[in-house]
């Protein structure tokens, strides 16, 4: 969520991170949690009575920032640590970020990215123009 997320805002604190944002129905709730290599921490915004709080607000626009502020101060002086996988069942592929199947050669966006062993897409994206099911005939006016 905060490479290609809703959690952008983290990206300010320039060290790995990782999190989820969140929003309860009707806005009376937002949170984010995330991570770095050193410490976890979970925000929440509410009211102590149910009420919305506010057009627009949620996870990313009310929880995060807050989450980024803590951060910031808290780990000014540490050291900057980089996610470490696991030495066991992690395998690294080339993806689309649009997809998130296997990239083709016409894909715009290809990322690395881990999976569990055995979770790697086997599929590759649908090449521009590509007719793979019958419904897609359909859609190519044809």
């Amino acid at each position: 969520m905060v490479q290609h997320g809703t959690g952008w805002r983290v990206r300010k604190l320039k060290r790995p991170a990782a999190g989820k944002t969140g929003t309860t129905n009707n806005s009376f709730d937002a949170w984010f949690v995330g991570y770095t290599p050193q410490l976890l921490t979970g925000v929440w915004v509410g009211l102590d009575e149910e009420a919305p709080l506010g057009k627009g607000e949620n996870g990313s626009r009310t929880a995060s920032p807050i989450w980024l502020g803590y951060m910031k101060r808290v780990l000014e002086n540490e050291p900057v640590e980089v996610f470490q996988p696991p030495k066991e069942g992690i395998v690294f592929a080339k993806i689309d970020a649009d997809t998130g199947l296997l990239p083709v050669p016409e894909s715009k966006d290809v990322i690395f990215e881990c999976f569990k062993e055995g979770t790697v897409p086997t599929k590759f994206t649908k090449r521009p123009n590509e007719v793979r099911e019958v419904e897609d005939l359909f859609k190519k006016d044809i």
